[in-house]
């Protein structure tokens, strides 16, 4: 862990695991996210969860904020070290807010509603002949913020809830101290963090949306793909600061303004696998000029036919609340089609829930094409509609159990 931490310049502020859960008194689901790029051992983690809460794994969801700045990023591709020490301690301290939530249930009464925050931006940006990660503000971006509001039996909130589409990279590997990055919370972190102190004694939990084509609005690196990158160091953190105010500010109205608030909870959580066919780059010989790709570099290529890819989804009910998991990095369209033919009014999308298989592209991004399309092993004509049909059979399958609650 020392390591880890060493090869990102030390900690400017801590990273967290945040944990609700909730029980009916016969189902119980947990709300989890963590401060962290990645989770390498997701089902292992997701399996100790379940022990510890003794529940099925599909009644959780463990999202990540996707905040690149800490130790399982590792500070780059050129930076090795052994993160096992650290995912040994994230994976206590993931288990360890599950049961410290757990040990706190009370009676109590939840909420949903939804607000906007401008703080995100596409980022599949046309420069020169491709399109690269940079700003795009005329692409397409989803600025709704979605609130679950939690509070005792006599309104005093005592968690929140939210979902927001925007990449955990304000502070993407910028030099803040000895030339190194450090170890942040990033917008994820930042937004929880203004949250918990504006409403006291709540605990934040922060997810992801659809984010695959989002970056915040302004980073303190930006832009990393166009020739004039520039790293602001320091003064990032006053960038990182403004975002997450304003984020910040955002949930706190939204959850403040929740009424519709019942001591009633229908709890309900189901997996499902879609399996996509799978392509690979296959590379030749180097060629100089041709436009760098994310996942094979400067090289003359095509791709060819691969093994399938199989992606894990997950929806988490809560009344009629339709909280739907991917395993992976959604782009804004899949998430807006699976919310256009949800069958519930209320719904979220919460990506890198259980780990991550990368990026997962829309059909039109693979038309510009986007950077993380070019090259990317799902092949088209797949993940964006089946994502959302099988989300939609899951929501299928809980309306017996709705309908006969009421």
């Amino acid at each position: 862990m020392d390591q880890g931490m060493q090869v990102l310049g030390g900690v400017h502020d801590s990273v967290y695991a945040h944990a609700l859960v909730l029980d009916n008194g016969t189902t119980k689901v947990a709300l989890i996210s963590v401060d962290t790029a990645g989770i390498q051992n997701a089902v292992d983690v997701v399996k100790a969860v379940a022990d510890e809460l003794k529940i099925p794994a599909s009644h959780i969801s463990i999202a990540i904020t996707h905040d690149h700045n800490t130790p399982t990023f590792g500070g780059g591709p050129n930076h090795k070290y052994d993160p096992a020490p650290y995912l040994a301690l994230m994976l206590k301290g993931i288990v360890e807010s599950a049961r410290q939530a757990n040990a706190k249930l009370q009676p109590a009464r939840i909420g949903f509603a939804t607000g906007k925050a401008y703080i995100n931006t596409n980022r599949d940006e046309k420069i020169g002949d491709s399109y690269k990660m940079g700003y795009a503000p005329e692409g397409i971006s989803d600025r709704t913020v979605a609130v679950i509001l939690v509070t005792d039996a006599a309104g005093k909130p005592i968690a929140v809830w939210s979902n927001y589409a925007v990449h955990g990279v304000v502070m993407f590997m910028s030099k803040t101290k000895d030339g190194k990055s450090e170890v942040t919370g990033d917008i994820g972190g930042a937004t929880a963090n203004y949250v918990e102190d504006r409403m006291k004694g709540v605990v934040q939990v922060w997810t992801q949306g659809a984010s695959g084509d989002q970056n915040p609005i302004f980073m303190s690196t930006y832009n990393q793909d166009a020739p004039d990158v520039h790293d602001e160091g320091q003064a990032g953190w006053a960038i990182l600061d403004v975002l997450s105010r304003r984020l910040g500010e955002e949930i706190v109205r939204v959850a403040t303004h929740i009424q519709n608030t019942t001591d009633k909870a229908v709890l309900w959580g189901a997996d499902a696998t879609v399996t996509c066919p799978g392509r690979k780059f296959e590379a030749t010989a180097p060629v100089t000029g041709l436009a760098q790709s994310p996942t094979s570099g400067n090289q003359a290529g095509k791709m060819v036919d691969s093994d399938p890819v199989n992606i894990q989804l997950g929806l988490i009910m809560i009344n009629d609340i339709a909280l739907a998991q991917v395993t992976g990095e959604v782009f804004t369209d899949i998430s807006q089609r699976f919310k256009k033919n949800s069958i519930f009014d209320r719904s979220a999308m919460i990506t890198l829930s259980r780990g991550s298989i990368g990026y997962i592209p829309s059909e039109s991004s693979y038309l510009l094409p986007s950077a993380m399309a070019v090259h990317n092993r799902i092949k088209p004509g797949c993940a964006e509609y089946q994502i959302a049909d099988t989300l939609v059979g899951l929501e299928k399958q809980y309306i017996p159990i709705w309908t006969a609650a009421h």
